[in-house]
Formats: C-alpha cells, structure tokens, sequence
C-alpha cells in the first residue's frame, strides 16, 4: 500500500458536522483524548471517515473526517496520538477559532495570555498546548494545526508536566 492510499471508508456518512471542538487542557479536544482507542473515536466522531497511510514511514494509518474537517492519528497500538485540523475545522481555544484565521491575531491571542509561541520556518508551535500551526506564506493564514494529545509527543522539548 502507498502513502496516500485510501484503506477504507466508513460506512455512513457522519451526522456530527457540527462538535465542539474547544481546547481546555493539553491532552484534550472536545470529546477526544490520548487515552482513546480507535473504534471508540469512531464511536464519538461517527462513521463518515476515510482510513489511509499518511506517510511511507506511518507505523499505523490516519483517519480522516472530511465532515469535520479533520485527521486523527493513531500509534501501533490503535490508541490516539494527536489530532490534525484544517480551515472548515471548528476547533478553538479560549472561544477563539484557530484554523483559518490570521497568524498574526492567534499569535496576538496568546500572548495576550502569558503563551510566547515559537516561530519557524513553517508557523509556529505552542508546546505548552501541544500545538503545531502550520502558516501558509501568502496570506499569512493558518491552514493546518497539528495537536499532541499524548505527553510524549512534544515541540520543542516543552513537556507539561505529569498529573500527580
């Protein structure tokens, strides 16, 4: 099978196009977190989704949601790792939507918050969120954001630390 290569499809399409999708904590989006198994986000994000291999070196495949706008990545184990998310997407922070919006207001937005994001060549990253934002050099709006829902999957080294 090559990258890119669709695996297989859902059965139905999903009803959920609407969800919450807000950021309260590292580890968390919505309804999903770095402790769920596979057949339980399809329980929660319905079946109107698309399975294939994101990379040649992938050690498992991707779920797509098209509805939703969204992709969710899996480790050997069929467990959560992160979840990627493009400009239909509805997640948000803070009651702010974050894809499709400008760097610069995001940017603005948690620094207004005592967040300092590090900017590379690609966007920027808030490791203490978990977050990658990947910034599209034209217009300067954010197309992508990549979130780490485990504690080993960090930017930048930042960690948060362990629950007690």
């Amino acid at each position: 099978m090559r990258c890119g290569e669709r695996v297989e499809t859902g059965l139905f399409a999903s009803k959920r196009l609407q969800m919450d999708l807000s950021i309260a904590e590292y580890g968390a989006v919505g309804p999903l977190n770095g402790k769920l198994p596979r057949a339980q986000v399809h329980d929660i994000l319905g079946a109107g989704f698309e399975v294939f291999w994101k990379t040649a070196n992938s050690l498992n495949t991707t779920d797509a949601y098209f509805q939703l706008d969204l992709h969710v990545y899996y480790d050997a184990r069929d467990m959560v790792k992160g979840v990627e998310f493009f400009e239909r997407s509805t997640v948000s922070w803070n009651g702010h939507k974050l894809v499709g919006e400008t760097s610069t207001d995001v940017l603005a937005l948690f620094r207004r918050h005592g967040i300092d994001p590090v900017i590379d060549d690609d966007g920027f990253e808030v490791g203490e969120l978990g977050m990658g934002f990947y910034v599209d050099d034209d217009d300067g709006l954010i197309t992508t954001l990549y979130i780490n829902l485990r504690r080993e999957n960090s930017f930048n080294g930042v960690v948060p630390l362990q629950e007690a």
